[in-house]
């Protein structure tokens, strides 16, 4: 039970808060509101073990599991320094050669976070449109951070980029509903 209570207090001390607690106790569920959705943590009293969830964008589920604190405070330590450590230019680099590489993309939505959504904002309507919308823009982005070249203004680059992959999709919103016409 020790155990268990050090993985709560540092969750807790990382922002995580306390959402449910199964009926028989062997379960304790807490999440971290994020920039693109929301982390969870599943503290399990049966395996002495916990897992953090955490959605990447385009809305994957990551995991991890945890058997001993030091490895989980590790982990947090790990991905947070990476993440606020990651330029424009480094995250483009990354998604260059790994289109799929989460911590790029997700450093590149939370640095961005403005400028993407006033690139959506000015080509979709509010909403569950805009919300979606937003995930297959970065997701194109992403896609063509491989035509990026380390010569170029990464948020220049960037924000073109955004303003292409919006025009894009919402061109491509038009044909769909004209050919039902």
């Amino acid at each position: 039970m020790e155990k268990l209570k050090a993985f709560q207090d540092l969750a807790r001390s990382n922002g995580f808060v306390d959402v449910e607690e199964t009926e028989d106790g062997t379960v304790l569920w807490l999440k971290k509101a994020t920039a693109n959705a929301e982390d969870r943590m599943c503290l399990d009293s049966l395996t002495n073990s916990v897992t953090v969830f955490w959605a990447t964008i385009p809305w994957k589920i990551n995991s991890k599991t945890f058997r001993t604190v030091p490895s989980l405070e590790e982990w947090i330590t790990q991905t947070s320094r990476q993440a606020g450590a990651m330029t424009n230019r480094d995250a483009l680099m990354r998604l260059a050669t790994d289109k799929h590489d989460a911590l790029a993309l997700t450093s590149l939505c939370a640095t961005n976070a403005e400028l993407i959504r006033s690139a959506i904002a000015r080509h979709f309507e509010a909403g569950t449109v805009s919300e979606k919308a937003r995930s297959v823009v970065m997701q194109r982005v992403a896609e063509h951070a491989r035509s990026y070249h380390t010569d170029q203004d990464p948020d220049q680059w960037l924000a073109k980029s955004l303003h292409s992959e919006c025009d894009r999709l919402h061109n491509e919103e038009i044909r769909v509903k004209a050919s039902r016409a």
